[in-house]
């Protein structure tokens, strides 16, 4: 930080005071502790808070608490630690299929135990909502998952990679990196070169299928409807290609999760969401200046019976300009347009420290970016991974298992001892459950259980196929959990 003085060279009780002014600004993201406009007891909460003294961070964090689902009440019906349902889990996702005629497309990297606690309850999840083809550029290698997929009739598999991907498809990405710089970089440069490849087959595909529409979501995404999800389509007005749909954004706040889709239910509101109202305030956790982990602006679902489109970007499309797009006051020349959809998306990243490990092991395996992190040298991670928050939790993961849990207790996780501040000292949130009350009362979060009723209720028929088929419910103990996270490419 410039002007970066320590306590030696500036005077302990200057540098205090010097601190507890810059923290207070960090805070709110303003000059002032408490906005005037914050509603009073969101602002009795935070003068409290303001009026508590500084402390070392670290000593903090080790005294905040690590609350179970259990204990929170969000303990999941589906615990995800057996194999032996997945005949009666694929057997139920069946059952969902229908012919809306929207898409989904996304790049996943998994196995068994990915596709049982990850991939599968998405699919669920987005069939029982309306979508009717997954379009799943697979990065994996294990050929019992393959087939798995290929069971699957709303499923086409889109393979891209070694070892599955055909000589032609081989021979296209080749063409394809000579072409794009970014193909030819590691870590998060590659991956958005790979979702532009598989995205551009995808878009192809669903126009020669008949599909309406196509969303690109990952697999820490839920997409949210308004109403319903054909109803929301139906009402993007004709000389809009594509809607942007706003994300918010998971507020973890059990340290065990397992299934993200049914225990993580409190997310950050995304503003351009929440109603107009006379006050302002950014939420914020940890040692962020950022109010969001990752992205903020949003994902896409583009029409793809209207002409050829293709990715531009992970959050957007592009296609050409034409006549059917023309309105005399929205779009006068047929420019290809986007609009604000009603639908949303529910983003889940980081919802257990052991993503940090696994994702980390995925994006930047080469020993120089793991001596790079040791070093603390961010120039040379830049060169693999885009976001900030990727590359600190990229440093974090390097120092080991106790590192990363360290680092996203802190920055992640929303329990009774909570921190916020910056670097080494911190304020501490207490009765934190009387804060998220206020937060999702005055709308600066939200708390979702939708996708976690549909995904219970799927549960108790998922059961009963089991008991049909004769399969005993989940009786063996679950695998490492590092290995069952390896599958979600995040943008």
């Amino acid at each position: 930080m410039p002007g970066f003085q320590k306590p030696k060279e500036l005077g302990l009780e200057r540098w205090i005071s010097w601190t507890r002014k810059l923290l207070a600004g960090i805070f709110v993201g303003a000059t002032r502790a408490v906005p005037p406009e914050t509603p009073p007891e969101l602002k009795a909460y935070l003068e409290f808070m303001h009026s508590q003294p500084f402390v070392h961070c670290a000593p903090a964090v080790q005294n905040q608490s690590r609350p179970t689902s259990a204990e929170l009440g969000l303990a999941p019906w589906d615990t995800m630690q057996d194999l032996e349902s997945l005949p009666a889990r694929i057997a139920f996702l069946n059952q969902l299929y229908y012919t809306l005629k929207v898409a989904a497309f996304t790049l996943w990297t998994g196995d068994m135990w990915g596709l049982r606690r990850s991939l599968l309850p998405w699919m669920q999840y987005h069939t029982q909502i309306g979508v009717c083809r997954f379009y799943v550029a697979y990065q994996g290698s294990d050929n019992a998952t393959l087939a798995a997929l290929r069971r699957l009739p709303m499923v086409r598999p889109l393979l891209a990679a070694p070892p599955f991907a055909p000589v032609g498809v081989l021979r296209e990405w080749a063409r394809y990196t000579r072409d794009h710089e970014g193909a030819r970089r590691p870590g998060n440069h590659r991956l958005m070169a790979m979702q532009d490849f598989c995205g551009r087959m995808a878009c192809r595909l669903a126009a020669e299928e008949g599909m309406h529409w196509l969303a690109h979501i990952d697999v820490d995404e839920l997409v949210l409807p308004a109403t319903t999800l054909q109803a929301d389509l139906d009402a993007v007005p004709t000389w809009a290609s594509y809607i942007k749909m706003h994300n918010h954004e998971a507020l973890v706040e059990s340290v065990d999760v397992v299934n993200k889709y049914e225990e993580v239910t409190l997310f950050k509101t995304h503003e351009a969401t929440m109603p107009p109202k006379p006050y302002t305030f950014d939420f914020r956790t940890g040692t962020r200046e950022s109010v969001f982990l990752l992205y903020y602006n949003g994902k896409s679902i583009v029409r793809t019976d209207q002409g050829p489109v293709r990715p531009w970007g992970p959050h957007d499309f592009m296609g050409e300009a034409h006549e059917r797009l023309k309105h005399p006051v929205h779009n006068a020349e047929g420019k290809w347009r986007h609009d604000i959809g009603r639908t949303t998306v529910l983003h889940m990243p980081y919802t257990h420290w052991r993503e940090l490990m696994t994702k980390a092991n995925i994006s930047c395996p080469r020993p120089e970016f793991r001596e790079a992190a040791l070093r603390l040298n961010g120039k040379k991670l830049s060169e693999c991974l885009t976001m900030p928050v990727d590359r600190a939790a990229f440093v974090a993961a390097a120092r080991g298992e106790a590192a990363a849990e360290a680092y996203w207790v802190t920055e992640m996780l929303l329990s009774e001892g909570a921190v916020r501040g910056w670097r080494k000292y911190c304020q501490v949130y207490r009765n934190v459950s009387h804060l998220k009350h206020l937060l999702v009362s005055y709308g600066l979060a939200r708390r979702e259980l939708g996708p976690q009723q549909v995904l219970r209720a799927h549960e108790i028929a998922i059961r009963d196929i089991a008991e049909r088929m004769g399969v005993r419910h989940a009786v063996q103990p679950p695998p490492e959990p590092a290995k069952s996270m390896g599958e979600v490419a995040q943008t």
